[in-house]
């Protein structure tokens, strides 16, 4: 009797160590992949360029019109990287006018903003 309770006490014991141990294992792997996302969405690299990686908030983005869709375009590019499929005549003569000439900001952030504002 005294060994079988021996025996289930360490079983026991040895249970909620593999479950600590496989829950910290899946927890740090979780958080290695989030660091590993997040490093690959802060490097840039235009397909061969320069060959250099930048940081995306230092790149600076513009907007502006070309083939009737609002063009994204990375500083210093002459292609757009993404085009926004939405109708122009929603938008208001001082946007369009504003887009025409081209809108500049420095960060990413900014430029979701200022998606967000257009396509909203």
């Amino acid at each position: 009797m005294e060994g079988r309770r021996i025996f289930w006490t360490i079983l026991t014991g040895f249970a909620i160590s593999l479950v600590i141990v496989v829950g910290t294992m899946t927890y740090t792997t979780k958080q290695k992949k989030t660091q590993a996302q997040e490093k690959l969405s802060d490097v840039v690299t235009d397909s061969g360029e320069s060959g250099e990686a930048q940081p995306q908030d230092t790149l600076g983005y513009t907007m502006w019109i070309v083939d009737s869709q609002i063009g994204l375009f990375r500083s210093g590019c002459s292609t757009p990287y993404r085009k926004l499929d939405m109708s122009l005549s929603l938008l208001s003569e001082y946007d369009l006018a504003a887009l025409e000439e081209g809108i500049t900001v420095e960060t990413q952030r900014e430029l979701d903003q200022m998606i967000e504002d257009y396509t909203s």
